[in-house]
């Protein structure tokens, strides 16, 4: 039964697209079935070059919920289009979802707004999930190597709260907005999911994940191919200089340290003694830099349980190469470890040594391109302030 529009607030549900026209339809559709009839849905074309309008007006005039479309002929980037969006919604509550992001229950809306209730609680996501066994080809193999979504429903946890938000398919109270402002447009390609959620914590509200309900993500044309993947790599390591400047912690920091790693080992052949003092400086600076944990765990533990993986990969390896000197491991041995671990689940999973080796030779070379992306970001954007 459809709540009454007495009872529940107006939702403003605001989808930003950029040639979405491959998936903006299941979108939409998983919205307008919603049993929360109180809604109504803005999409803002990011410079779609594609038949976006097309699906999207055509949709518009065989539905009963209301849509409002607007289109801008260059690219706003997320942050951007997500704040044209909540600049034009009339809800009490805004929704922020992605154009690949499908609501997988009829009841998602109704489950999350429940949960905003309680007024302590600020922003709420769900379960973002991605079926592996859904795609085909290169997207197969870096569902295994990047956070694309949990691959099944049924987590066994209950409601919780989280440090972060990812802007993907996310409920938001409009007065927590009001209270600490839109999107950081500084970067057009991410760290504003970040930013936004140190801003909420910092004002007194809690973030949460809500588990009884999922989102699926289809992937956007903007991650189907091999170059899509690795620019992804590029564009969530470079403005992690933003974060690092403004909150003191660095995201990507394990990728960032493999990069380093590989130029150290560099400098180990040329004079092993400044490699060492290098290395035990970046060790010590870790400490400090560590990002803050998802599920609110000490990030000091974690960083002395990362300590402890890299120095068993560099004893390992000490031992079969019969007392040569291998520093990676010492300090970029965690995405070494992550890349195993995620080789051996998909083999577990697809039950394909193709897969598993694609993953092992992936893995590693995706960390390593968000790793120095998170380098040259750190110099790029600490230069921007100071011009």
């Amino acid at each position: 039964m459809s709540p009454s529009n007495d009872s529940y607030p107006l939702v403003s549900i605001v989808i930003p697209t950029s040639n979405g026209a491959q998936t903006i339809e299941k979108v939409l559709e998983s919205v307008i079935s919603q049993d929360y009839e109180n809604i109504e849905v803005i999409v803002i074309d990011n410079g779609s070059t594609d038949n976006t309008e097309n699906i999207v007006r055509n949709f518009m005039s065989n539905s009963c919920v209301e849509i409002r479309y607007y289109k801008y002929p260059t690219k706003l980037g997320h942050a951007g289009a997500i704040n044209e969006g909540i600049r034009k919604a009339l809800g009490d509550v805004i929704v922020i979802l992605h154009d690949d992001v499908v609501l997988c229950q009829h009841n998602w809306l109704l489950s999350m707004t429940n949960i905003l209730r309680d007024k302590q609680v600020g922003v709420a996501s769900s379960l973002f999930v991605t079926f592996p066994n859904e795609l085909s080809g290169i997207n197969k193999v870096f569902a295994y190597v990047y956070l694309l979504g949990w691959h099944r429903p049924d987590v066994d946890m209950g409601v919780q709260e989280v440090l972060y938000t990812g802007l993907n398919n996310d409920v938001i109270q409009r007065e927590v907005i009001k209270k600490v402002g839109l999107m950081d447009e500084t970067y057009k390609y991410g760290t504003h999911d970040i930013d936004f959620s140190e801003r909420v914590r910092k004002s007194g509200y809690k973030i949460v994940l809500n588990p009884k309900v999922c989102a699926k993500h289809l992937l956007s044309s903007y991650q189907r191919s091999l170059v899509s993947h690795l620019v992804k790599a590029w564009q969530y390591g470079f403005p992690s200089g933003i974060i690092l400047k403004r909150y003191r912690y660095l995201p990507n920091i394990d990728n960032a340290y493999f990069a380093i790693s590989l130029l150290i080992f560099a400098i180990s052949l040329i004079n092993l003694n400044l490699a060492l003092l290098m290395l035990l400086i970046l060790i010590g600076l870790s400490f400090i830099i560590e990002p803050p944990n998802y599920y609110r765990k000490s990030k000091h533990f974690i960083k002395l349980k990362k300590l402890l993986v890299n120095l068993t990969g560099a004893v390992i390896l000490f031992i079969l190469l019969k007392g040569t000197f291998f520093i990676i491991p010492l300090l970029g041995g965690v995405p070494l470890l992550r890349s195993f671990i995620s080789s051996f689940n998909a083999f577990k999973e697809q039950h394909s040594v193709k897969l598993s080796l694609l993953v092992l030779l992936f893995y590693p070379i995706w960390s390593f391109i968000n790793g120095m992306a998170t380098l040259i970001g750190i110099s790029w954007f600490l230069l921007k302030v100071r011009k």
